[in-house]
Order: structure tokens, then C-alpha cells, then sequence
């Protein structure tokens, strides 16, 4: 079996086409939020943004966002996107669970399962701690987790593939029960210059992260929970919620 490149490493050209995702959507959800919570931002940090699916919806309602990426592959699709709708947005290649901008913001965001992407405590505490590091006081934290439903079930031991006129596509998923890790092994065959079709595999991991677990980590590095919803919603998660939404504040 051939080595497997890190994730995002192909993925990062075929994001937006493969992901159906309404961000205009998910942006207002946001802004209700943010606005339930009386926070008005101006200024707005975007931990793990991609390919600034919700980077560019946000900075064109008028927000000024930095937006960080540990991709240089997902960040260069984000910037391209950024110049084609000439949209003022500040990116910077670095990891959301280290990185020091020497600065607070009003606001935090981290979305589209992002914060599953980070399979141990450690990380998990990294990062609590780097947002917070990166707040205002007063100021919000929202992220999202896919749910158990999700990463058990839908994505679960199931596989897909998908044939286009440049690439394909396999996409091989297993949950293992005692880690709670849903691993995705994505094999992609790209069409190079000559037509034929280049072989490549990336790796990804996605931990299940209960939400008492949260709860527990936010309060030890000084957030206070505000909000624990079903995605979209202001209502508490119900069974089969594939999304849950996090608000937590840092104290004044």
C-alpha cells in the first residue's frame, strides 16, 4: 500500500466541490449566536479555517477576520477565493493548537468538526488554551463537534467512492470502539498532464469527544459554558443530533 500523505494534502483541491455545505447558512447561525450571547465582534479569530467556507461569508458581512490553517494546501484554495471576490482577509498558515499571534480578539471560532481533528487530551487542552490565550475577556468561543451519532453510524465502517473526469475517489472509514477514533483513508487517482492517473492517499482522524468531557476542560482553563445546542438550533442536542454547537465565555 502506498504512504499516506497528511490529510488535507489532495483533499484540499476537491474540498468544496465534494462538500455540500450551505456557509451562508452556517454564518448566520453563527452571528445569531454571537448576538444571543451580547457580543458584538469586530474583530474575529478563525481557528482551522480550510478553504474559508464560512472565512469569506463572515469577512463579507462586513467582520475583520484572521483566519488560521495548519494546510498550506486548504489556505492556498482560501486565499485564491479571497482575491477572486476581492475580500480583505488576513491568513496565516499555523496550528490552532499552538499559535501565538500576540493578540486578543472579541470573537473565536473554530467550525465544521474541526476540534475532532485533535485525537488526544493534550491536544484537545492545547487548544482550549490557545483560544482562550486569543480572547478577550468578555468575549466567545464557538465550536462545533461532529456527534456520536455521526462518527459511530453515518461515517462509521462505511465506505464511498466517486468517479469524475479528472480524479476518483475511495473513502474507507472505521470506527474503533476502544479509541473512539473514526479513521478515513481516502485513496484519490488525480488525471496528470499525460491523462493517465496518479495514485495518492491521505489519512484522517476524527475523535469522538463527549460533550461532559468538554464541559469539564472548558471550566479547568477558565472559559464558563454558555450554550450547548443542537447544530442550528438553541435547543439542547437530542439523539440524533449529527452536529453539536459550544458557546463558552471568557470571564471579564
Amino acid at each position: 500500500m502506498n504512504k499516506a500523505d497528511s490529510a488535507y494534502t489532495h483533499l484540499a483541491q476537491y474540498y468544496d466541490r465534494l462538500m455540500d455545505v450551505d456557509y451562508h447558512q452556517w454564518a448566520v447561525y453563527l452571528r445569531r449566536l454571537w448576538e444571543y450571547f451580547s457580543v458584538k465582534p469586530k474583530q474575529i479569530l478563525e481557528l482551522a479555517c480550510g478553504t474559508g467556507g464560512l472565512t469569506l461569508p463572515l469577512a463579507n458581512m462586513g467582520y475583520q477576520i484572521t483566519a488560521v490553517d495548519i494546510s498550506r494546501e486548504m489556505i492556498a484554495v482560501a486565499e485564491a477565493k479571497a482575491a477572486k471576490e476581492n475580500t480583505a482577509v488576513t491568513f496565516i498558515v499555523g496550528s490552532m493548537l499552538d499559535i501565538d499571534l500576540e493578540r486578543e480578539f472579541d470573537l473565536t471560532i473554530c467550525c465544521c468538526d474541526a476540534v475532532n481533528y485533535l485525537t488526544t487530551e493534550q491536544e484537545l487542552v492545547q487548544f482550549i488554551q490557545t483560544a482562550y490565550q486569543h480572547t478577550k475577556p468578555g468575549g466567545l468561543l464557538l465550536f462545533d463537534l461532529n456527534s456520536e451519532l455521526k462518527l459511530r453510524e453515518i461515517y462509521g465502517n462505511q465506505y464511498y467512492a466517486e468517479l469524475f473526469e479528472e480524479f476518483g475517489y475511495f473513502w474507507d472509514n472505521y470506527f474503533d470502539d476502544q479509541t473512539e477514533i473514526c479513521t478515513m483513508d481516502l485513496t484519490f487517482f488525480i488525471k496528470d498532464d499525460s491523462g493517465l492517473y496518479r495514485r495518492v492517499r491521505e489519512i484522517h482522524r476524527e475523535k469522538l469527544w463527549r460533550p461532559q468531557v468538554i464541559f469539564d476542560y472548558l471550566s479547568a482553563q477558565g472559559w464558563k459554558l454558555e450554550g450547548y445546542f443542537q447544530f442550528l438550533t438553541f435547543e439542547e442536542p437530542e439523539g440524533d443530533a449529527e452536529r453539536w454547537q459550544f458557546a463558552a465565555r471568557k470571564p471579564k
